[in-house]
C-alpha cells in the first residue's frame, strides 16, 4: 500500500483547487491582517507558477510553450537568493520542494500518457454532402 506525504496531499490539492484564500492557509497571532500582504503576494507567486505549469504542459502554441519551459526551469531551479523563488517559497509555505517537485513531475507524466492515449474519432460520411444551389 502506497503512502502519500503531506507534500503530495497538498499539491494535489492545489492541482485541483480553483484557487485558495490566503487567510486559510495560514493565522497570525497579530490578527489576520499582519504580513497578509507579503505572503498573499508569495502565495499568489507560488499558484500562479503551479497553475502555469499545469496550463502550459504540452502545449501546441509556441508562446504557451515559452511559458512552460520558463516555469519549468523556475520549478527546478534552487536558488536561495530570490525572495521568490520556488524553494524559498516552499520554506515560507512548510512544503518539501522535492516532493512539490514530485508531484507536479507525476502529474505532467501521467497527463502526458492520457494526451498520447486519446485518439479523435471523426465518422466517414457514406452520403456525399448535397450543397444548395
Amino acid at each position: 500500500m502506497e503512502t502519500r506525504s503531506a507534500t503530495e496531499t497538498v499539491v494535489e490539492h492545489l492541482l485541483a483547487a480553483d484557487g485558495a484564500l490566503p487567510e486559510q492557509l495560514w493565522r497570525s497571532e497579530f490578527g489576520s491582517v499582519h504580513l497578509s500582504g507579503e505572503r498573499a503576494l508569495m502565495w499568489a507567486v507560488f499558484t500562479d507558477g503551479i497553475d502555469s505549469y499545469r496550463r502550459n504542459a504540452g502545449a501546441a502554441a509556441i508562446h504557451r510553450r515559452i511559458e512552460f519551459a520558463e516555469t519549468e526551469s523556475w520549478l527546478l531551479h534552487t536558488d536561495w537568493d530570490w525572495p521568490f523563488s520556488f524553494v524559498n517559497l516552499c520554506e515560507v509555505f512548510g512544503f518539501d520542494p522535492a516532493g512539490v517537485r514530485y508531484t507536479l513531475l507525476r502529474w505532467r507524466r501521467e497527463h502526458d500518457q492520457q494526451t498520447s492515449r486519446r485518439q479523435r474519432f471523426r465518422p466517414v460520411s457514406r452520403q456525399p454532402v448535397r450543397r444548395a444551389a
